[in-house]
C-alpha cells in the first residue's frame, strides 16, 4: 500500500480513484473493510511524518559541512592562481634575461649545422678525389682489379647521394663516374674484344672458315674474368639515362694536380639510339656492358652494309637487313649458351638471359635503321606497304621462333608512332578498296569457289564474300601483334568502315536483282550476307576480350554492323517468300473454289483417292520454287526461308481454303489427303516433321474428318462453353480446351474449332 500511496505518476484524483477501486469492488460487503483501510492509512501517515522529521534534523548539518569544504577549496584555488601568476611573471623575466644568450646559441647552432653540411660535402668531395687518386695510381701500375674495386666504391657512394638536393655535387660525381668508367671501360674493353676475336667472335662468314681455336680453356678463363670486370663497370641508375651520357662528350678534371682530358664518344652513342623517336619508346634501355661490346662488331658490319650508298642499302629490300639480323641470331646462339650465360649465372645475374640481351642489341640495330628510313618510306605507298609486311614477318619470327619477350620494345613500336600509323592506315584502306573493286568486278564474283564439290559447298559462299572476309582477316592478322591497344582500335575502325562500304555495294547488287528474288544474283547476295554475319559473330567472341580494357568500346564490337547485315537478310527473305507465295496463291484459285460439298462419301472415294486435280499446278509450282531455292541458297538461310513460307501457306490454306468452304465427308477426306500426303511431304525433305509447321491446317483436317458422333459431342461442348455459360456455379462445365486436347487439337482456339466443325455438312445443326 505504501508503494501505491507514494506513486507520484498519478494526479490526486486519479490516485484516489485507483486506490478505492483496488480496495473495494461491486460487492457492498467489501465496505466492511473500510475501518481497517483507514487504520492502515493513518499508520502510514505517522511513519512518513517521523521519517521527514528525522531528515529535517540531519540535512542542515550535512549542508553546513559541504559549504565549509567548498569555501576551503575556493581559498586554495585562489592561492594557487596567485602563485601561478607570480611564477609566470618570474619565468617571463627569466626568459627575457636569457634571450640574448638563446639568440647567440641559436646562431652558433645554425653555424654548426652549416659547418657539418660543408664538412660532409667536403668529405664526399675528398672521398671522390681519394678514390679517383687510387684508380689513377692503379692504372699507372697496371693494377686493374684494385682500380675496379675503387670504381665500385665510387658508384656505391653515388648511390648514397641519389636523393640529395646538392645538384652540383651530384653533377661532379656523375661526371667523375662517367670519366673513370670510360677510361676503365676502354682498358677492359680492348682486352675483352681481343679475347672475343681469338674465340672467333662474331660468328660471321670469315670467322667460320678460320681454323679452330686451340687454347679454348685459357681463353674461356680470360673471357670470364674480363666479363665480370665489365659487369662491375655497369653504370648505376640514373647514370644510364641518355641525358647523362651526353655530358661526357668533352671533360677536363683536376685531380691531385693532374689534368685529365677525355674527348671520346660516350657510351650512349653505342647503347642508346641516336634517333629521338626511339628514345620516346617505353622500355628502351642500355644493354648490359659486356653484351654491348659483343654487339659492337656486328653494329659496324650492319652500318657498313645497310647505310650509305652500298647496293645492300635499298629501301625496296628491307628484307635484306631483317634476314641478316635473323641469320646472326641463329649463328651466335650456341656461343651465347655455352660461354656467356654461365658467366651471368656465376655473377648472380641469373635474371639476365644472354640470348635476350643479345637480341635486344640486334633489335636496336634494326629499329635504328627503320627509324632512319621511315621519313623517306612515307612517300611511297608500295615500298611502305612492303616494309610493313617485312616488319611483321620479322617480329613474328623474332618472338615466336627465338623467344623474344613480348614486353620488350620492337619494330612494331615504330609502326605505331603517329606518322607511321597514319600512313599505314591510309595505305591499308587504299589497297583494301582496290582489292574489293577487283573482287566485285571478277566474272566469277558471285560463284562459289567450291561449287563442284558437294560436301564442301553446303554454305555456297560467293567468291567475292569469301575474298572480302579473307581480306579483313588478313588486316586483323597484321595489326593483332601491335603493342598499342589504341592502334588496334584504329584498325578495327578501318575494318568497320570497309564492312559498311561492302554492305552498301551488296545492297546495290541486291536492288538490281530484286525483280527476280529466286534468281542466281539475288540468292548469291543473300548467301554472301549470311556468311559475313556468321563470321562476324565468331570474330565478336575473339576480338572482344582484346578490347575489354578500353572504356570507349562495348564488348561486342561488330554488333551494330551485324544488325545492319541481319536486317538486309530479313528483308531479302521476306521479299523471296512474298514472291513465291504470290505465285503459289495465283495458282491456287481453282483449288480454293473446288466443289468440296459434292464429293462422294469416303467409301466411294477411297478406291480413286488421289491428289485433287485443282491442286496440281499450285503444288507443282511450289515444289519447283523450293527445289530452285534449295539449290541456290546455303542451308541456314534456306531453312529460315522455307519455315517462313510454310507459315504463310498454313495461314493461307486455313483462311482461304478451309474457312471459305463447306465440306462433305468426301470433301474433308480429300482435303486431308491433299495436305498430309502431298503438301506436307514437299517440306519433308527439309525436316522430319513437316506437319509441325502446318499445325492449324493439320488440326482443321482432324476436326473435319472426326467421326460424326465424336464431332457432334465436341460441337455441343464447344457451343455450350462459348454461348451458354452455366448460371449455376455448382454445375461444372466441360473445359473446351481439354476436350480439344483429347482429340489432338492444341493450336486452334475453341472459336476456330467451332468454326471448322460448322463447315461440316454431315453434322446436325445445333
Amino acid at each position: 500500500m505504501a508503494a501505491s500511496i507514494g506513486n507520484s505518476a498519478l494526479s490526486p484524483t486519479e490516485f484516489m480513484i485507483s486506490f478505492i477501486n483496488s480496495h473495494f469492488d461491486d460487492n457492498v460487503r467489501s465496505l466492511s473493510t473500510l475501518r481497517n483501510v483507514c487504520d492502515d492509512v493513518k499508520e502510514q501517515k505517522v511513519s512518513i511524518e517521523k521519517r521527514l522529521s528525522k531528515v529535517s534534523e540531519e540535512v542542515p548539518s550535512e549542508i553546513n559541512k559541504a559549504i565549509q569544504t567548498a569555501e576551503s577549496v575556493t581559498k586554495k584555488v585562489s592561492k594557487l592562481g596567485q602563485e601561478q601568476e607570480n611564477l609566470r611573471h618570474s619565468v617571463l623575466d627569466h626568459v627575457r634575461s636569457l634571450q640574448p644568450m638563446v639568440d647567440d646559441l641559436g646562431h652558433l647552432t645554425k653555424q654548426l649545422h652549416e659547418l657539418e653540411k660543408h664538412s660532409k660535402y667536403l668529405a664526399f668531395v675528398a672521398r671522390v678525389e681519394e678514390l679517383s687518386s687510387e684508380m689513377q695510381s692503379c692504372l699507372l701500375t697496371e693494377s686493374l682489379q684494385p682500380a675496379l674495386e675503387s670504381f665500385h666504391a665510387l658508384t656505391a657512394l653515388y648511390g648514397e647521394l641519389q636523393d640529395s638536393q646538392c645538384c652540383h655535387l651530384l653533377k661532379f660525381m656523375t661526371d667523375t663516374i662517367l670519366f673513370w668508367n670510360q677510361i676503365l671501360r676502354d682498358r677492359v674493353a680492348d682486352e675483352f674484344e681481343d679475347v672475343l676475336k681469338a674465340m672467333r667472335w662474331p660468328m660471321v662468314a670469315t670467322t667460320m672458315k678460320a681454323p679452330p681455336v686451340t687454347n679454348t680453356a685459357e681463353l674461356k678463363i680470360r673471357l670470364g674474368k674480363l666479363f665480370k670486370r665489365l659487369l662491375h663497370l655497369q653504370l648505376p641508375y640514373p647514370l644510364n639515362v641518355p641525358g647523362y651520357f651526353l655530358k661526357v662528350k668533352k671533360c677536363r678534371f683536376f685531380i691531385n694536380n693532374y689534368i685529365l682530358d677525355l674527348i671520346t664518344d660516350s657510351i650512349s652513342l653505342e647503347t642508346q639510339p641516336s634517333n629521338p623517336v626511339l628514345r620516346s619508346i617505353p622500355g628502351m634501355r642500355p644493354l648490359l656492358l659486356p653484351l654491348e661490346l659483343m654487339v659492337k662488331p656486328l653494329r659496324k658490319r650492319f652500318k657498313y652494309h645497310f647505310y650509305g650508298k652500298r647496293q645492300t642499302n635499298s629501301l625496296e629490300k628491307p628484307e635484306w637487313y631483317f634476314t641478316q639480323v635473323l641469320s646472326w641470331l641463329r649463328d651466335h646462339w650456341d656461343f651465347l649458351d655455352r660461354n656467356i650465360q654461365p658467366l651471368l649465372d656465376e655473377a648472380d645475374r641469373k635474371d639476365v638471359c644472354a640470348k635476350t640481351e643479345f637480341m635486344r642489341g640486334m633489335v636496336m640495330l634494326v629499329m635504328e635503321k627503320l627509324a632512319h628510313d621511315l621519313p623517306e618510306l612515307l612517300y611511297d605507298d608500295v615500298i611502305f606497304s612492303h616494309t610493313v609486311d617485312e616488319v611483321l614477318l620479322f617480329d613474328r619470327e623474332l618472338r615466336s621462333t627465338h623467344g623474344y619477350p613480348p614486353t620488350l620494345p620492337g619494330c612494331l613500336d615504330l609502326l605505331t608512332t603517329p606518322e607511321a600509323l597514319s600512313k599505314w592506315l591510309a595505305v591499308e584502306k587504299k589497297f583494301a578498296v582496290e582489292k574489293v573493286e577487283g573482287m566485285l568486278e571478277s566474272p566469277t564474283a558471285w560463284e562459289s569457289q567450291y561449287k563442284d564439290i558437294a560436301d564442301v559447298d553446303e554454305v555456297q559462299v560467293p567468291e567475292c564474300a569469301e575474298s572480302f572476309m579473307t581480306l579483313l582477316y588478313t588486316i586483323t592478322d597484321r595489326y593483332k601483334p601491335l603493342p598499342d591497344p589504341v592502334a588496334k582500335v584504329q584498325f578495327l575502325g578501318l575494318q568497320l568502315e570497309l564492312l559498311e562500304d561492302f554492305r552498301i555495294r551488296l545492297v546495290q547488287v541486291m536492288k538490281e536483282a530484286a525483280h527476280t528474288p529466286t534468281g542466281p544474283a539475288y540468292t548469291a547476295v543473300l548467301n554472301a550476307i549470311h556468311y559475313i554475319v556468321q563470321v562476324l559473330r565468331e570474330w565478336n567472341e575473339l576480338v572482344s576480350p582484346e578490347i575489354d580494357d578500353l572504356p570507349a568500346l562495348d564488348s561486342t564490337v561488330f554488333e551494330d554492323i551485324i544488325d545492319l547485315f541481319e536486317s538486309i537478310v530479313k528483308d531479302m527473305l521476306k521479299n523471296m517468300v512474298d514472291y513465291i507465295f504470290t505465285d503459289v496463291q495465283a495458282r491456287s484459285q481453282p483449288y480454293r473454289k473446288d466443289k468440296w460439298l459434292v464429293l462422294p462419301p469416303q467409301k466411294e472415294l477411297a478406291p480413286t483417292l488421289g491428289l485433287s486435280a485443282s491442286a496440281c499446278e499450285m503444288l507443282l509450282v511450289l515444289k519447283d520454287h523450293l527445289c530452285l531455292v534449295d539449290e541456290r541458297l546455303s542451308r541456314p538461310p534456306f531453312t529460315r526461308f522455307w519455315q517462313q513460307l510454310a507459315a504463310r501457306l498454313n495461314t493461307f490454306i486455313l483462311k482461304e481454303v478451309i474457312f471459305a468452304n463447306h465440306f462433305s465427308e468426301g470433301g474433308a477426306v480429300q482435303l486431308q489427303f491433299d495436305m498430309t500426303r502431298n503438301l506436307f511431304p514437299l517440306f519433308g525433305e527439309y525436316t522430319q516433321k513437316p506437319e509441325a509447321y502446318f499445325k492449324e491446317v493439320k488440326e482443321a483436317c482432324t476436326l473435319l474428318t472426326l467421326k460424326v458422333g465424336s464431332a457432334i459431342l465436341l460441337k455441343e461442348v464447344l457451343y455450350s462453353a462459348l454461348h451458354e455459360p452455366s448460371k449455376d456455379p455448382n454445375i461444372k462445365q466441360t473445359d473446351p480446351r481439354a476436350a480439344l486436347h483429347d482429340i489432338g487439337v492444341y493450336t486452334l482456339t475453341p472459336d476456330q474449332a467451332e468454326t471448322v466443325l460448322s463447315l461440316r455438312t454431315n453434322l446436325s445443326v445445333t
